[in-house]
């Protein structure tokens, strides 16, 4: 009824391991597996990069509300400034990651066959997000 096929010698080809319905089909499922795989991690840069830039969002928010609340004293002052600064080239650096993070998903759907990205548009709200 269902017979299994004889098992690869050594000295098979990979032509022959081919030839077996069975192989191909398995192949070509780890192929499938591989392609959502990397999808999927490629999503979770671009999810992980948009963390990181909205963390460093907050944190300058948070330091320019400090900042005109004024209340501190001039040493506090000047280390808020010197955070500000830090964070402020960070942010510049947090937002080209997740920009080259976004460019490596839309490369990899590509890879895989998806044409339209819209959706990832509106899952990620890139374009407010990236601004």
């Amino acid at each position: 009824m269902n017979e299994k096929p004889p098992p690869l010698a050594p000295t098979d080809s990979l032509g022959a391991l081919l030839k077996r319905p069975d192989s191909l089909r398995a192949i070509e499922a780890e192929i499938r597996r591989e392609k959502a795989e990397a999808l999927g991690r490629a999503g979770e840069r671009l999810d992980d990069a948009l963390e990181a830039l909205e963390g460093a969002r907050v944190a300058i928010a948070e330091i320019e509300s400090r900042l005109r609340g004024g209340t501190g004293s001039a040493e506090e002052t000047a280390s808020l400034w010197k955070a500000y600064e830090s964070l402020a080239a960070r942010l510049a650096v947090l937002r080209g990651r997740a920009d080259l993070a976004y460019q490596y998903l839309i490369i990899q759907r590509e890879a895989v066959g998806v044409r339209c990205h819209l959706d990832v548009e509106r899952c990620y709200k890139i374009l407010d997000r990236l601004a």
